[in-house]
This record gives structure tokens, sequence and C-alpha cells, in this order.
């Protein structure tokens, strides 16, 4: 029986149109998990303590977004290694929007501070939503007698290494904006890290530590009721509650200052579609005036930005806080 045989051509063409045929299923596939998503519970992994700055911002956004889904937020605190335990877990998940990290400026300054970071914060995640910054005012305990900054400065100047200050851990937002007042003015005191800013708040007005940067609506019951004193508010402009305190820009230390910012990321290549969902949601929520009603109070300005700005974010700040913390010098101890 004679055969018939095909041109190559042929065989070509069978083989694109399988492979169309393949990457129109996989774009459906990708739709229709999208339009389905959640079907489950979504955790979000915290590197804070219940109760801190970070931890409060983000159940304000999922009580919002639970309510929207249908579907629960489970909120995961897991401290540990400047945030770094947290960070790596979530990058090892798999890409489907069901594990999720609430981060702030320790995703990028860890780069500066360790020298092995076992994750990569722009590389190995998809940024989603720049969700808000968070002011911070530098207070000390009464027992110090100090009352302003160059107080502090001339204290600290006269007897290096005596006075000590708190942080909610090694290569922390506020151990990193101690160190860098430190460089900036020329002190030197002694570290005391803590295990998330809530019990160095407890730690500081209970007398044990002398020196700390908390956050502003933390410390301001603690601040009317003497138990702390405010020396200076990080920022350009002057925290509401605290109208007589001066900023860093004041007293000409904005060298110093270290932006405290909360974002949320999901593992790389995770959906875009699944990204820009959560991305636009968010944003939607932080403009409610009841949730952004709910952020003034607690001392946070709400930015709510979208994902390729966030990235862009991201990927600047990755670039600039290890060039300064190799400029200055600082460790994570």
């Amino acid at each position: 029986m004679m055969q018939l045989k095909l041109p190559n051509y042929f065989f070509r063409a069978d083989k694109l149109a399988s492979l169309i045929c393949i990457a129109v299923l996989s774009c459906f596939a990708i739709v229709s998990f999208a339009q389905n998503y959640p079907t489950r519970p979504i955790k979000i992994v915290v590197p804070y303590p219940a109760g801190a700055v970070g931890d409060t911002m983000i159940r304000i956004v999922t009580q919002r977004l639970s309510e929207k889904y249908k579907q629960g937020f489970v909120i995961e605190n897991k401290s540990g290694g400047g945030g770094m335990v947290a960070a790596e877990g979530v990058a090892a998940s798999p890409a489907d929007g069901y594990m999720l990290l609430f981060n702030g400026p320790n995703h990028v300054t860890n780069l500066g501070l360790y020298k092995k970071v076992p994750y990569d914060p722009v590389n190995d995640f998809e940024a989603i939503s720049y969700v808000a910054y968070s002011q911070t005012i530098l207070v000390v305990h009464p027992k110090t007698g100090i009352k302003t900054v160059q107080q502090l400065i001339d204290a600290a100047k006269k007897n290096p290494m005596v006075l000590n200050y708190g942080s909610s851990g090694n290569g922390t937002g506020s151990a990193l904006k101690m160190q860098m007042l430190m460089r900036v003015t020329g002190i030197q005191m002694t570290h005391i890290p803590y295990r998330g800013s809530s019990q160095a708040i407890v730690a500081q007005a209970s007398g044990e530590i002398d020196a700390f940067f908390a956050s502003t609506p933390v410390a301001l019951e603690l601040i009317r009721s003497g138990k702390l004193i405010p020396l200076m508010v990080n920022g350009t402009q002057r925290y509401p509650g605290l109208p007589d305190v001066p900023t860093s820009k004041e007293l000409a230390l904005q060298d110093s200052d270290v932006e405290v910012w909360f974002g949320l990321f999901a593992p790389k290549k995770t959906p875009q579609t699944v990204v820009k969902m959560l991305s636009d949601d968010i944003q939607r929520v932080l403009k409610e005036p009841a949730v952004a009603e709910k952020f003034s109070i607690v001392g946070l300005t709400v930015v709510g930005s979208n994902s390729a700005d966030f990235d862009s974010f991201v990927r600047s700040e990755a670039i600039r806080w290890p060039k300064l913390i190799q400029e200055f010098g600082i460790k994570a101890e």
C-alpha cells in the first residue's frame, strides 16, 4: 500500500495549533481563577506582634476586604530576624494569592544590615500596594531629666553608652532610626532590643529603657499621663495630637529620618489579575472615610498606591537604604 507523506509544514502547523490551543486554554484558566478568587481564606503573614501599628492597620483593611470577598483573612504574626523569617516563608509559598506578606522598611533595609538575606525584596515578590506610613516620636523616660533633643545629645556625649535606647528588634525601623540619629549627632547609646514595639513601649514606660522611637498614637496616652517625655516627631509636619513637639526638619535632623512605610506583597509570579484585583480593592477601601479616620486616629497617613507605583518605590528603597546604611556604618548588632 502506498503511504502518503505530508509536507513538513503540515506538522509545523499542527504543532503551532497545539501551542496556540494550550496558550488559549491557559489564558482561560487564569481568567477563570481570577474571577473565582478567593474561594478560601487568605493568610497574611505580618512580621510584627499583635497590637503593633503594622498589625493594626492590616486588620482594618482586611476587615473590609473580607466583607467584599465573603472570605476570611488569617493574620499570622511571625516576628524574628528583622522580618526575614516572615518574608522568606512567603517568598517560598505557592504563587496563588492565598499567602501574602505585609511588611515595612525592614523589607529592604535588611539588605544593608545583614551579610546574607534569604530573599530578594524586589525579584521574589509582587508588590501589591503601598498602604500607609506612620509618624514616629522620640520619647524619653522622665527619670532621665531630659526634655529636649539637645539635652539628650549633651547627656549622651558627656557619658557615652550610659544612656540606653530600646527598639522592636535588631534591624527593625525603630533600631535603624536611633542608629541614624546617633550617626548624625555623633552620640553613642546602648541598644536594648525587644521582640516587637509593644514590649519596647511597656519597657519604656516602666523606666527600663531611657529612649525610644515610638509610634505617635501608641505613645500619646503615655505622654499625656506624664509617663513619657516627647522630644521630636520624625518628618516635616508636627503631629496634631502633640502640636508643641518640634519635627526633625525643624531641628535640622531630617537626615536621621526613616520613613516607616507599610505595604502588601505576594510571591513572585502570582497572577497579575489577582495582584491587580487586590491592589484595586485595597485602594477603594483606603478611600472610605471611615477607614481613613481609623488610620488617622492611630497616626497613619493613607497612601493606597497601585501595584506599579509600589513596585517602583520598593525598587528605589532597595537601592537607597543599603547604600546609606553602608555609608553610615550601621550594623544589625
